[in-house]
């Protein structure tokens, strides 16, 4: 038998991916034993505190389990055999109560108060503060009885939250249609990939790929009908139950720590502050994008009239409420000539990949190399080593197709920080491509490679950020409302004619796709955008909502429709059930508007581009980079947005992107 020791890679050092589950369990123990050895020798020395003696071994052990949490948590959410996400989410929530506990050891609070700091060196300051703030927060000033139901608390939260995401990946689930004359309107491709089994029914499931083109061209109202309600009422009703108690045990968490409410306790520490101003904030957007998104809700159903005379009101299935609805769609291609289905063979994923492989060199002279050399978790996912001028920079990793047991949604994975002379990884994990298609030939939905492009800023931000000292001023530790900016940003490549038509071509005839098509395409990006955005408005608001209010007897389903209702033009049907899949209530909680922040903030981030008339200005290119992506959290954001701007940033961009469709007829 092979010994797994001469497989590992050793950049992954302890734990590689393809780690038994039982061999997971025992590292994940060892790495454990280890820290807290460590950590009580820190506490216990005697001599006074250095930088040297006990910041740099202090932060030593917290990388350590930290990299077990990161690798731990990718895997509950990638692998596909279950006893090995099993395994994998015990040592994530063993790493959490790690840090749980390490977070109000008063012996290491007291330390680090009194650890004397350079004066000139910002970065480690700004570390140290960052660790102080984060352990009063968690009670390290309070009575041994406070810390331990604190702790209690967190744990559970841990494991409530964890309970909630593996009820989503768990809960995928389909519909049966009668037969392909009920797909009319679907792309070829599509069709191909889904064909009638023996009794002729075609199985469609509530995965991306097979969701988000039936609600964009599918004909027939009840089949988008169906598959949108299947969608919406994943992991309903186990998950309620499992949402309440979690609002329960954050909003004791809150009061516990003499804050009114987890809204007031989670915003504290990020660029907002307060709860009151994100609602402001909210506010201020519903009043400038009310109007226009009410004209666009009323042309979309003034063109649902033209196919069905009598209808009163747009339905969830027939507009762009959770995805680019069908008459959406229709809109675009009667007003711009722009039908996305054609789109779809410019798009296959290989080209897509390799074409954003190749911006990046030209913004930031980065280069991806495959690699076949790493064991991976599945047989789907792609390595590669990534350098800048010819030096290593880091590693990352795509898992793109779904699969039973898969975290469902898209997000970049953190799998090691970038620190000192150890460089960064990290995986983006999606749901992009036909699991029946072969991957580089796949064909993406054009708001899939939108999706991809905003994944990726965060994947460059990992990259080019993990080049620090300390773990609490990597990229992880910048403001949680500004983290989505550069993705936010980076999400504009996608739509700039000239970017896409590098590497938009049909593999099959060779074809570019035409420069004007493209045009069209981002003019037509404008239309319907002022619902959109108010739509995130009205999701914002209730995840702001859910955790102000008290939720003990809580109707979640009841509130989630109430704060709609009163910010969105059209209503949501008691039959759906969304905030039982809505992962963003476990990790951003409070603070989903976090996306419309971080998109008011990069508007004015690409002002120096446009000013340069070229997404791919060289100068402006290396501006960014140094002063926003690199330097992670060591500063923080308002800083380094002004630093990158030479001013506040503002609203402006912000709100003439928003509105740039408003007042357009078909």
């Amino acid at each position: 038998m092979t010994d797994p020791a001469a497989t590992r890679d050793a950049s992954l050092g302890r734990l590689p991916f393809t780690l038994a589950p039982d061999a997971l369990a025992r590292e994940a123990a060892a790495v454990l034993q280890e820290a807290r050895a460590r950590l009580e020798a820190l506490a216990a020395e005697a001599a006074p505190p250095t930088v040297g003696s006990f910041l740099v071994p202090l932060d030593e052990l917290l990388v350590s389990v930290r990299d077990l949490g990161s690798h731990s948590s990718l895997l509950f959410a990638t692998h596909p055999d279950e006893e090995a996400r099993t395994a994998a989410r015990q040592a994530s929530e063993s790493a959490d109560r790690f840090f749980n506990e390490f977070r109000i050891d008063p012996r290491v609070y007291a330390k680090l108060r009194a650890t004397p700091l350079p004066e000139g060196d910002a970065p480690t300051r700004l570390a140290v503060d960052k660790l102080l703030r984060e352990m009063r927060r968690a009670g390290a000033e309070r009575s041994e009885a406070e810390r331990r139901r604190v702790v209690e608390l967190s744990n559970a939260i841990d494991e409530t939250s964890n309970q909630f995401m593996e009820n989503v990946a768990r809960g995928q689930r389909s519909i049966l249609v009668a037969g392909a004359d009920r797909l009319v309107g679907l792309p070829p491709d599509y069709l191909k990939a889904h064909p009638p089994g023996p009794d002729g029914g075609i199985r469609l499931t509530t995965s991306y790929p097979d969701v988000y083109p039936v609600l964009a061209y599918c004909d027939a109202a009840a089949v988008r009908r169906d598959l949108l309600r299947t969608f919406l009422n994943v992991a309903y009703p186990e998950n309620l139950e499992v949402l309440s108690k979690l609002l329960r045990l954050r909003r004791e968490l809150a009061e516990r720590l003499d804050f009114a409410d987890f809204a007031t306790y989670a915003t504290e520490d990020k660029m907002m502050e307060r709860p009151e101003a994100v609602a402001e904030f909210l506010d201020r957007l519903s009043s400038m994008l009310s109007a226009p998104a009410r004209e666009d809700l009323e042309r979309t159903l003034a063109r649902k009239r033209k196919d069905d005379p009598g209808a009163e009101r747009l339905e969830l299935w027939d507009a762009s409420f959770w995805s680019q609805g069908y008459y959406d769609t229709k809109l675009r291609q009667e007003t711009f000539g722009v039908d996305p289905r054609a789109l779809r063979a410019y798009l296959p994923y290989g080209a897509i990949r390799d074409g954003l492989f190749e911006l990046c060199e030209t913004l930031f002279g980065l280069t991806f190399t495959r690699t076949r050399s790493v064991p991976l978790w599945h047989e789907s996912v792609e390595a590669y080593e990534v350098a800048r001028g010819g030096r290593p920079i880091g590693r990352c990793y795509f898992d793109l197709v779904p699969r039973a047991g898969k975290y469902n949604h898209a997000a970049c994975f953190t799998v090691r920080d970038g620190l000192r002379e150890r460089l960064p990884q990290a995986a983006l994990v999606c749901n992009f491509l036909d699991p029946g298609t072969p991957a580089e030939t796949a064909r993406m939905e054009y708001r899939d490679v939108v999706t991809f492009f905003h994944e990726f800023g965060h994947l460059l931000h990992a990259l080019l950020s993990g080049h620090g000292r300390w773990l609490y001023t990597t990229m992880s530790s910048l403001e949680l409302d500004f983290i989505e900016a550069p993705s936010q940003l980076f999400e504009e490549w996608a739509r700039d004619p000239a970017t896409l038509a590098r590497f938009a071509r049909n593999p099959e005839t060779g074809e570019p796709i035409p420069l004007e098509l493209v045009q069209r395409l981002k003019d037509s990006e404008a239309m319907g955008r002022a619902a959109r955005e108010l739509r995130q408005v009205a999701l914002a608001a209730i995840s702001l909502d859910l955790y102000r209010r008290d939720p003990r007897g809580l109707d979640t389903d009841a509130a989630f429709r109430e704060v709609w209702d009163a910010r969105y033009p059209a209503p949501i049907d008691p039959g759906y059930h969304p905030q039982a899949a809505w992962g963003h209530l476990t990790g951003y909680s409070a603070c989903y508007y976090t996306y419309l922040w971080s998109s008011v903030i990069a508007r004015d981030l690409l002002t120096p581009f446009h000013e340069a008339a070229s997404l791919t200005d060289a100068a402006a290119a290396a501006r960014y980079a140094r002063e926003i992506l690199e330097p992670g959290g060591s500063r923080p954001a308002a800083e380094l947005v002004r630093r990158y701007l030479d001013r506040e940033f503002r609203f402006d961009a912000y709100e003439r992107w928003a509105l740039a469709g408003a007042g357009r007829r078909s």
